[in-house]
């Protein structure tokens, strides 16, 4: 007959048992993720996330093939400060392609877009200075112009 008494989550987190190993797993992945993305430049560290650790190998994944050509330029940089800064036993990185990636980088990236449009508006001052400016310009820019502050709410 089995033992089926509830227990507190902080038990089970502080035992030896495989729950807690996969916790520290997660946080050593993590720690070691965010040295990965400080150290690459801005456009790529958003194209590749860090997928696993294993028997000194760390295994990077990358949006698309040109994103990867790129990411091996930065190759010998990044096992150099990798194994300065967190992981001295580092031996190589081993690359995959996983187009996923830029498919969720690509949706948040849409979503923040749509939110800075619906703030675009044209206030009534912008309007103001573009009909100032119609006033003294040609015939077809002068049309134009009026257009565009017509749009003014």
């Amino acid at each position: 007959m089995r033992y089926n008494e509830p227990q507190m989550l902080t038990s089970i987190l502080t035992q030896a048992s495989s729950l807690s190993k996969i916790q520290d797993r997660t946080n050593a992945l993590c720690s070691l993720a965010k040295v990965v993305y400080d150290l690459l430049p801005s456009p790529l560290n958003q194209q590749c996330r860090v997928a696993n650790y294993r028997q000194g190998v760390l295994i990077l994944e990358v949006s698309s093939a040109c994103w990867l050509t790129r990411l091996k330029y930065e190759q010998s940089n990044l096992i150099s400060e990798i194994r300065k800064n967190i992981l001295p036993s580092l031996s190589s990185i081993q690359y995959q392609i996983n187009p996923d990636i830029s498919v969720r980088w690509s949706q948040s990236n849409y979503q923040s877009d749509k939110s800075s449009l619906a703030s675009s508006v044209m206030t009534q001052k912008s309007a103001m200075f573009l009909s100032a400016l119609a006033e003294n310009a040609p015939d077809k820019l002068k049309k134009q112009l009026i257009k565009l502050a017509n749009h003014a709410k």
